[in-house]
């Protein structure tokens, strides 16, 4: 099969459905977590350094940066392999996951 030419049209869409498989839920998932471990260690530490909290336990910045993020990944990869099949059966039934955006006609 041949991409679409210069004088074709490419289509663009709005809506799209999808089903993520495990591997690429887990991925999804698991970026997020692993963002957010950052995000939450950045707020602790800034927060600390203002005074406005004293951390006794996670007191250590380095420690923060390293761990909120894997533990973050780990426990997010973890929970969605656990939860596929409540999310293929939600997707099943609603005929797949909504996403809005602007999505083109793929050249499979």
């Amino acid at each position: 099969m041949e991409g679409p030419t210069a004088s074709e049209p490419i289509k663009s869409y709005q809506f799209c459905s999808v089903q993520l498989n495990v591997f690429s839920l887990m991925l999804v998932t698991a970026l997020s977590a692993f963002c957010g471990g950052i995000g939450w260690a950045l707020i602790l530490f800034i927060a600390n350094w203002l005074g406005m909290v004293t951390l006794q336990r996670f007191d250590n910045v380095l420690a923060n940066f390293i761990m909120f993020p894997l533990f973050g990944a780990f426990f997010a990869a973890l929970f969605s392999l656990l939860g596929y099949p409540v999310y293929k059966w939600v997707c099943k039934n609603l005929r797949g996951q909504r996403l809005t955006g602007i999505f083109h006609n793929p050249h499979n």
